[in-house]
Order: C-alpha cells, then structure tokens, then sequence
C-alpha cells in the first residue's frame, strides 16, 4: 500500500489552506500520478523479472483503476486476469518438435525440464505447450504459467512498483503546492 505521509499532508495544508480547495486538488493529482505510476511501471517491473513480453501481459491482464477524486481522496488499481498459456514465456523448442520441453518462467531461474510435455500445433488451439494425461492420444491438456494478477504479487515485483509510486508521491507533492501557488491549476 502506498500513502501519503501525515508530514506531507500538513505541509499542503499550511502552504495551500488559504486558498479553497486547494488541497483537496492537490492531493488528489498527486495520487492520480502516483497510479499512473503503477499502470506504467507494472508491465516493465514484470517484464524484468518474468520472460514474457509486454503483448502478452496486456493481452491477458484486465487492469481496474478508481481515480481519486476532489470529495474521495482514495485511488486504487486491481489487477486481474487469465492465465497465460506457458507457450508466452520462454520455451524450447518453440516449434513443435519431438524433444523434451525446457521452459524458464522467471528470469533469475534457469529452464526446467518438462519430460511428458511437448510443443504441438493443435489447429483450432494454435501452437502450446501441452501435457498428455494419460497414454490416450487426445488425452492431452495445455499447460499455463501465471496470470498478471499472480506475477504483480510477485514480491519483487510489488516492492519495486510501489516504491516507484512512493517516489512520484514524494516528488509531485512539491511539485502540486508549487503550481497551485503560482496559480496553474484553480
């Protein structure tokens, strides 16, 4: 969670509270910056650590973000979505082919041999890694890695965002005081 310090919120009440609103407004532009850190920071810190690319994680993320508001000076931002099929981060082969799988989902991790799997274009499912269950041979299931939402509650992932967030809150609200005193913005 990322908020703003009491010491922050008094220093715009003393420099701001003269003028009406300006709190308020001020307070509420330096969340809605600091969510849009966390929209644009998110893809690139799980891009770091994950080896997917940013398609993929937008392709399957559904990213919910309630602004702050004036009256509401609460913001948050929720994400969800689908799990991404394994075939999205690294695998070899890629193509199908008749070796053993090797996928490496996180990028500090090496690759990790999957012995019954297998890369298969299965026509109306497209190329994917896929897992036979049992020695039927439509017996078989695609195999998925984790979905957005899981890969933000990465650790590292939500440290590295949220500290990024701290830091835009940190430099906007000099930042807000500084262009409502000079008059831009009310």
């Amino acid at each position: 969670m990322i908020e703003i310090t009491n010491e922050q919120i008094e220093r715009v009440n003393l420099l701001l509270g003269d003028i009406k609103g300006a709190p308020n407004r001020a307070l509420f532009n330096v969340i809605n910056r600091a969510l849009g850190t966390v929209r644009s920071q998110s893809g690139k810190v799980i891009r770091e650590t994950y080896n997917i690319k940013q398609s993929d994680i937008t392709a399957n993320q559904n990213m919910k973000m309630k602004r702050a508001t004036a009256g509401d000076l609460v913001g948050s931002i929720e994400f969800a979505g689908t799990v991404i099929p394994l075939k999205r981060f690294k695998v070899s082969p890629s193509a199908p082919a008749q070796r053993t799988v090797s996928v490496s989902v996180l990028r500090a991790e090496g690759g990790k041999r999957l012995e019954s799997a297998y890369v298969a274009d299965l026509g109306k499912y497209g190329v994917g890694v896929f897992e036979r269950l049992t020695r039927r041979r439509d017996s078989s299931q695609q195999l998925y890695g984790p979905s957005t939402a899981h890969m933000m509650g990465n650790e590292n992932v939500l440290d590295k965002v949220e500290q990024a967030a701290q830091e835009t809150i940190d430099k906007r609200v000099e930042q807000e005081i500084t262009r409502i005193l000079n008059g831009y913005g009310g």
